[in-house]
């Protein structure tokens, strides 16, 4: 069984503490948290900047990392280092000399990337005027290429319309693949789709073009939910969080609470913080493992950071649970034992459904962290 002495919310407390001090002194970086939030052309950050709320404009200079977890971000000046976004809806228009990491529903590229763009979303369009150094790689329902690509592209959408240019090769499973008459590859274009891409007149590849045919009966055979191997795993990994959930909510029954309630507050404030912190704390932790002295907090913060990803799905599944009970018409509060059992039950079949399960883990993953920092943050406040 999981449980957390006394000594061991100390440790807790005072290494993120800690990890959070070492990160932000050495290095300068700013931590804003606010609903809406405009950063004119005339304001320079010399460091890192991360940031939280609702709508965020950056029209100014960030000399070092972008970490950002909001409704909306709009990106129109300059980024030296990297822009790393969880948001609704993304617009990169300035320029940023690293690469741009993007988990969104909608993303929208319009300036200059000075190395490679990764994105995880249902929408990318990259603009006539967008120019990427480097390599694109992407996984969402639809993607527009109308800009310049220095490097490959790569991944799997469901379709994708090229107009642009691609300096290097297109490796590339969709459903439909459509290259306009003013696409030009210079590389090889090979893709997996149920049927052959539609090339206009007047689109070029320089290289070889390869099509592989997916087996189409296969693919839209249903996918189970469950496996006979694995709904045994699953089982098990679910009967362990309930237990760990139990005991944990047993012994911190007012911290289950304020987790709970944080998520029922401020639903985006919790995702954003517990991205923040799931990002920040392992590279805190890489720098500390740098320093000699350093390593046995690293350890701790390590171990520490292990469990608080472990026990993410608690919080979130306690507010779940409260929800659906309430629904069924459930008189006065229900209790947050019922309620947690309830939602891990609801959780873990949500998170078998075929093609959704990753977003939705990762909604949980960080939505869980930020609820747990925020209850203990209460608690020593």
């Amino acid at each position: 069984m999981l449980g957390f002495s006394k000594v061991e919310i100390l440790v807790f407390i005072l290494t993120t503490i800690l990890v959070l001090l070492i990160f932000d002194s050495s290095f300068g970086t700013e931590f804003k948290g606010v609903d809406n939030f405009f950063f004119p052309d005339t304001a320079i950050i010399h460091d890192d900047l991360v940031i939280t709320g609702g709508n965020i404009k950056l029209d100014g200079i960030v000399e070092g990392d972008i970490i950002s977890a909001c409704r909306s971000l709009v990106q129109n000046g300059l980024i030296l280092g990297s822009l790393n976004a969880v948001s609704q809806d993304l617009d990169v228009l300035g320029e940023v000399k690293g690469s741009v990491r993007g988990f969104a529903q909608n993303i929208n590229v319009n300036g200059k990337l000075g190395r490679n763009l990764l994105v995880f979303c249902y929408t990318l369009d990259v603009k006539p005027d967008a120019e990427i150094e480097k390599d694109i790689t992407a996984f969402c329902g639809k993607m527009t290429l109308d800009g310049k690509l220095g490097g490959s592209l790569k991944g799997g959408v469901g379709e994708l319309i090229i107009s642009g240019v691609v300096n290097g090769d297109v490796s590339i499973e969709a459903e439909k693949i459509t290259l306009m008459p003013t696409a030009r590859i210079e590389g090889d274009f090979k893709y997996e789709s149920e049927k052959e891409a539609k090339i206009e007149s007047g689109a070029q590849v320089s290289g070889e073009t390869v099509w592989t045919e997916i087996d189409t009966e296969k693919e839209k055979k249903p996918k189970s939910i469950f496996t006979g191997k694995s709904i045994i795993m699953e089982m098990l990994f679910l009967l362990a969080l309930m237990v760990t959930g139990i005991v944990l909510t047993l012994i911190f029954k007012k911290n289950a609470q304020q987790a709970k309630q944080a998520i029922s507050n401020y639903f985006l404030k919790t995702l954003g913080l517990g991205f923040v912190f799931m990002v920040c704390i392992p590279i805190a932790i890489l720098i500390l493992l740098i320093t000699i002295l350093g390593i046995p907090i690293a350890i701790i913060a390590l171990f520490v950071y292990a469990i608080l990803v472990y026990i993410a799905k608690i919080p979130v599944a306690t507010f779940v649970g409260e929800k659906i009970l309430k629904a069924l018409g459930k008189q006065g509060e229900p209790s947050l034992i019922w309620s947690m059992l309830l939602g891990l039950v609801v959780l873990t079949l949500v998170l078998n459904i075929p093609y959704l399960e990753w977003p939705i883990y990762f909604v949980v993953l960080f939505t869980g962290f930020g609820a747990i920092i925020s209850s203990q943050r209460r608690s020593v406040s």
